[in-house]
């Protein structure tokens, strides 16, 4: 999952970039507006937006990814206002939250995974892969291969945990719609591994699997 930091703080910017990326997310920094405009990457999933930044308010910056119909990332304002107008203008331009300066990194953390959480996996491009999964398509250094549904709906619990342990009993609950033993979930994980030669997803014994940043 990708997300983009706007803020002109450098040395807040790149801790939390720091702890952002330990978390698995891909991350992008810009310390003003323009030039985050300029490079956009329309894979972005998630813009952390300061509003006051040094060549423009990051409230019109959102306005005009709302007007390019960027309306597909997801906004969490960082701002040092903590005053009701900046607040409810923000929410009025439909951001995801807001939140103010001076934050908690654990609370700053837990808001953003609540976003990524209602964010759908559908397609990811990651080394050599292209993940279609809408279409139950992998693109592996230009070979189409098709996976199934099962398979597709593992790949995107993956793909939302780059570098996180999903147990068994994670896996049984979201994907099969009864109690399955161990050893089924591991033959289909087997299997998809297989297809994709996903050398970076790694089996942790009895406890589950870790999807690897490619």
């Amino acid at each position: 999952m990708k997300i983009a930091i706007v803020e002109d703080n450098k040395l807040l910017a790149k801790q939390l970039a720091m702890v952002l990326e330990k978390e698995g997310y891909d991350v992008d920094i810009f310390f003003d507006a323009n030039t985050f405009l300029e490079k956009f990457d329309l894979k972005t999933n998630i813009l952390l937006l300061d509003i006051n930044l040094p060549d423009m308010d990051g409230t019109e910056v959102f306005r005009l990814l709302n007007q390019l119909n960027m309306v597909d990332v997801k906004t969490l304002f960082v701002s040092s206002y903590d005053d009701m107008s900046h607040i409810s203008k923000a929410f009025e331009l439909g951001c995801e939250d807001y939140i103010k300066k001076p934050f908690n990194i654990s609370e700053l953390l837990l808001r953003i995974k609540r976003v990524a959480n209602t964010i759908t996996m559908d397609y990811v491009e990651m080394g050599p892969y292209i993940f279609d999964l809408q279409s139950f398509n992998v693109s592996f250094n230009s070979k189409s291969i098709k996976i199934t549904k099962r398979e597709a709906e593992l790949l995107k619990i993956f793909l939302a945990n780059i570098g996180k342990v999903v147990t068994f009993e994670y896996l049984n609950e979201k994907i099969w719609d009864m109690e399955v033993t161990t050893n089924t979930i591991t033959v289909a994980v087997l299997r998809l591994k297989k297809k994709l030669n996903l050398e970076n997803l790694e089996n942790i014994r009895e406890v589950g699997y870790i999807f690897h940043k490619i």
